[in-house]
């Protein structure tokens, strides 16, 4: 029997964990997991991942071997990263753990242990490419410094869109439509933002709308979606320049929620890879970070420390 393997994949919109023991595979979901800094400290960032964890049900025994993919895991001090090693191990009695950023988890998942490049895009964008034992990463400095072209960036340029839309300053009037329909009036719309309890999350929702509006045709909606597929194009490309030759055959491949809105935003991200990179070669991916989180438990005894990618504790 395969001993017992615990993945979870804490991002900012959901933190999704399974348990698998060789017998069966079980699976559960918590609210997203907010970057450590600030009012969010280790304790807070743990208390997410065993709430996850805690709809798996019982532990088993002997305890399982453990992979975190964290979302905000590069602006985290080694100290709190190591207490929230110590509260998980603590709660579960884990065999060894290993916590890792979303982007390599991400990386992972879509293209496996091979060299290439992936962009994760969800609530916020990281970009992570891979040659043999060196590593490249671009993007995810969070909402305020950056995250070009993740959910939060389309959904604030969705709302600019309604907003210049309600003054008379041109805007979208679909997108001002998706917004009463998603927040309520817009006079209100302030206020239910900057009171969330995540006003980025609550900001990066309004990406949902802005896809469907695009689907549906609408202009403005499918100019935000090219733009962010265009970002994201670009920070691929930048992460590849640091590892590969120009002109080098490499795969680049892409995951997150941010992708569900297939062609609006998949058709420019493709097409601007080509004329940045024409030898690349885009690839859906085979896998998404959960099965990223689960594949560095597998490679484990393949892997090593690497500051702002990954600790290890035996």
């Amino acid at each position: 029997m395969n001993p017992a393997a615990l993945a979870v994949d804490a991002g900012q919109t959901e933190i999704r964990a399974t348990l698998s023991d060789g017998r069966g595979c079980r699976t559960a979901a918590a609210p997203g997991v907010l970057r450590m800094g600030g009012r969010v400290g280790p304790d807070e960032v743990a208390a997410g991942l065993l709430a996850a964890v805690a709809g798996l049900g019982p532990v088993p025994q002997p305890p399982p071997s453990a992979g975190v993919g964290l979302s905000g895991f590069e602006a985290a001090s080694e100290r709190d990263l190591g207490r929230v090693a110590e509260l998980l191990r603590r709660e579960l009695g884990l065999a060894s753990l290993a916590i890792a950023s979303d982007a390599l988890t991400a990386l992972l998942g879509a293209i496996g242990p091979c060299d290439g490049v992936v962009v994760a895009a969800g609530t916020g964008t990281a970009c992570l490419a891979r040659r043999g034992d060196g590593f490249a990463k671009v993007d995810g400095w969070g909402s305020l410094l950056g995250d070009a072209g993740s959910g939060f960036a389309i959904g604030r340029a969705g709302l600019d869109s309604v907003l210049r839309e309600f003054d008379g300053r041109g805007g979208s009037a679909a997108l001002l439509s998706a917004a009463e329909r998603h927040f309520g009036s817009v006079e209100d719309l302030p206020n239910r933002v900057y009171a969330a309890p995540s006003p980025s999350r609550a900001v990066a929702s309004f990406a949902v709308e802005v896809a469907r509006a695009a689907t549906a045709g609408d202009e403005r909606a499918r100019a935000i979606l090219a733009d962010a597929g265009r970002e994201l194009a670009t920070s691929a490309c930048a992460a590849l320049s640091r590892l590969f030759e120009p002109d080098e055959p490499v795969l680049v491949s892409y995951t997150g929620n941010l992708f569900r809105a297939g062609p609006p935003i998949l058709e420019p991200f493709t097409r601007a890879v080509g004329e940045l990179r024409p030898s690349a070669r885009v690839a859906p991916p085979s896998g998404d970070p959960l099965d990223g989180a689960r594949l560095l438990v597998e490679l484990r005894s393949q892997l090593a420390p690497e500051p702002g990618l990954l600790q290890l504790w035996p």
